[in-house]
């Protein structure tokens, strides 16, 4: 149940970030400056870390909280995307296939949540 509940809160609050920023965020064009990777359980996951200019002429690098393996982007790539004035750090790439997947996350989550409701109430 806890799982479950870990991956409903995570893709609710992604797929919340990313309606705020396609409300309000500002729209730009960045570039991607390289890949990070990290080593998580069992696999290698490819995170860009863009660049971009804000309108107040200020240089934004930053790391994509999405990771993919295999990578999604490549070094040198152009992408578009919207950040939050209040904290240019935080982004959504716009071009990001994630929607569907954060959406996948979701329903996992909310079947392993009521999976573990109905087996703890029939113990």
């Amino acid at each position: 149940m806890a799982l479950g509940l870990g991956f409903l809160l995570f893709a609710l609050f992604k797929l919340q970030q990313r309606a705020r920023l396609y409300r309000t965020g500002i729209a730009t064009e960045g570039m991607v400056i390289r890949l990070e990777q990290d080593t998580g359980y069992r696999n290698l996951t490819y995170y860009p870390v863009v660049r971009f200019l804000t309108p107040e002429q200020e240089w934004i690098t930053a790391r994509y909280d999405i990771g993919t393996n295999p990578a999604s982007f490549a070094e040198g790539d152009s992408v578009q995307l919207r950040f939050d004035p209040a904290d240019p750090t935080c982004f959504i790439i716009m071009s990001d296939s994630s929607g569907p997947l954060l959406w996948l996350f979701a329903f996992i989550g909310a079947g392993l949540s009521i999976f573990g409701v109905i087996q703890y109430l029939n113990t």
